[in-house]
């Protein structure tokens, strides 16, 4: 069985199979568990044992595995007393291969999928061959198409119907946008969004000036509206949202009046703040923006990876508005 600790590391090595756990390690202790590399590394000693994980893999550029020989491959089943263990057979096999990338049990016209990846057209014919005779008994029909992968990523855990319905959620604020053709009216209902939707105390949205040294505030929503305060101008080395610009990576944290990173912790005592949350926009590969919001409730995993989820698309969205170059650098 998985925790929630388990979860999250697993969620982790599913966006980048390198992470270090000491990197995990850190993310955690922002989320607010008190947990040590070491103990990490035990996590994923019995996360291995128990065939959770099964190995870490690279993903490759969907146009390296083009180049190959692909397959999709779909099968129907015949029904009888050897069905059951034939079919155990074919997962051993599929198991097995080092050319099936993808199997799948199917509900529908055709009872399997299986996807295929060869080096050659010989070695297709050969292995195709191989595998009809083997499951002769098994399949009573089989359909073969040329395929081409236009995707390919890792696989992320969420678990919670929660995140599912906030998942849901973040593409109906992101189509709700559209109804904006102004730049400045888009960017704002994007603040106001985090917080009518993600319980945000308020947020707010910077941008990189011109010279890439400073964080210019453009927009406010929620207690502090006002752009013309203490942090309308932040120097992009600044400890809280600095390190979202430079490292192109979320800053978050769940213990914001004892976390180093915010200056003011009697103020955030005070106003009664738990959770903080920095992410980058990206435009052509570089961090132009930084949307970060303060929440009086603690954030959980899940709620973290939506706002990543967010924050991305977002980037996607805007990418034509940001070709308005002087905006940016107002």
């Amino acid at each position: 069985m998985t925790d929630e600790i388990d979860k999250i590391i697993l969620s982790h090595l599913g966006k980048n199979a390198r992470i270090s756990s000491q990197d995990i390690a850190t993310n955690l202790q922002d989320l607010g568990y008190t947990i040590t590399d070491r103990a990490i590394r035990q996590r994923l000693a019995r996360l291995e044992k128990n065939d959770v994980i099964l190995g870490y893999s690279a993903i490759l550029n969907p146009n390296v595995i083009s180049e190959k020989i692909n397959r999709t491959v779909l099968l129907k089943f015949k029904l009888s007393k050897k069905t059951e263990d034939l079919t155990k057979l074919l997962i051993k096999y599929v198991e097995e291969s080092n050319f099936c990338i993808f199997s799948c049990k199917l509900s529908g016209d055709f009872d399997w999928i299986c996807h295929f990846v060869f080096d050659s057209i010989e070695q297709y014919d050969l292995e195709s061959n191989n595998f009809l005779n083997r499951f002769s008994d098994l399949i009573s029909d089989v359909r073969s198409y040329d395929s081409k992968t236009i995707k390919s990523s890792p696989y992320m855990i969420y678990g919670e119907s929660e995140g599912k319905e906030k998942k849901a959620q973040v593409y109906d604020i992101l189509k709700s946008l559209k109804k904006y053709d102004n730049i400045n009216d888009r960017l704002q209902a994007i603040t106001d969004s985090l917080v009518k939707y993600f319980d945000a105390h308020f947020a707010r949205l910077w941008f990189v000036d011109k010279e890439e040294k400073n964080l210019i505030l453009k927009f406010s929503a929620g207690k502090y509206k006002n752009i013309d305060g203490e942090f309308s101008k932040i120097s992009i080395d600044s400890l809280k949202i600095g390190p979202a610009v430079k490292t192109k990576k979320p800053v978050v944290t769940n213990d914001v009046v004892n976390d180093p990173r915010i200056r003011h912790h009697d103020w955030a005592k005070n106003e009664k703040l738990k959770s903080f949350a920095a992410y980058p926009l990206i435009y052509k590969k570089k961090s132009i923006a930084v949307l970060a919001m303060f929440s009086k409730k603690k954030l959980t995993h899940v709620d973290f990876e939506i706002l990543g989820i967010f924050c991305d698309q977002l980037s996607k969205e805007l990418a034509g508005f940001f070709e308005a170059k002087d905006f940016l650098s107002e």
